[in-house]
C-alpha cells in the first residue's frame, strides 16, 4: 500500500463490489466488449474513483438498479444451490442405489450445467456415468 493511498470504508467497498458485479455480468450497456484483445495503452486503476471522497466522482456509470443486482446474486447462489444438489446426489449414487440415483445425478448435472454451474455440472454428470456404467459392468460377474 502507498502511503498516497487512502483507505476504503465499509459502503465504499460495497459501493464498489457491485458496480465490479454489474461490470462482469455484463448488464453494463456501455461496456466494451474489446477490451480484453486491445493492447492497453496506460494502467487502468478502477478503485481510483473510490479513493477520492468528491461526491461527484462517486456516481456509477451503470443503468442497472440495485433491485436488478440483487435479483442476480439470487439467481447466481439459486445455480450454486442446483449444483451442490447435484454433486452429492452423483456421490450417494457410487454407494447405494447406483442407477435411480446416478440418472438422477446426471439429470440434475446437465440443468446445474445449463443453468451456468458448468464445473459442478459436469463433475455430477461425470461421477453419476461412472456409477451407472459401473453398476452394468460388474453386475454380471456378481449376479
Amino acid at each position: 500500500m502507498n502511503k498516497d493511498d487512502v483507505p476504503l470504508d465499509d459502503a465504499t467497498k460495497e459501493r464498489f463490489q457491485k458496480d465490479q458485479l454489474r461490470v462482469e455480468s455484463g448488464l453494463n450497456h456501455k461496456e466494451e466488449y474489446a477490451a480484453e484483445i486491445t493492447a492497453p495503452i496506460r494502467r487502468i486503476n478502477y478503485a481510483e474513483q473510490y479513493k477520492t471522497n468528491k461526491p461527484e466522482r462517486l456516481e456509477t456509470h451503470s443503468d442497472v438498479s440495485d433491485e436488478e443486482v440483487a435479483e442476480l446474486v439470487e439467481a447466481v447462489t439459486r445455480n450454486k444451490a442446483v449444483g451442490y444438489v447435484a454433486l452429492f446426489v452423483a456421490l450417494a449414487s457410487l454407494f447405494v442405489w447406483p442407477v435411480l440415483l446416478g440418472v438422477s445425478g446426471i439429470v440434475l448435472g446437465v440443468i446445474a450445467f445449463l443453468m451456468g454451474n458448468k464445473r459442478l455440472g459436469s463433475w455430477s454428470i461425470a461421477l453419476g456415468f461412472i456409477a451407472v456404467a459401473a453398476y452394468f459392468l460388474l453386475v454380471p460377474f456378481y449376479a
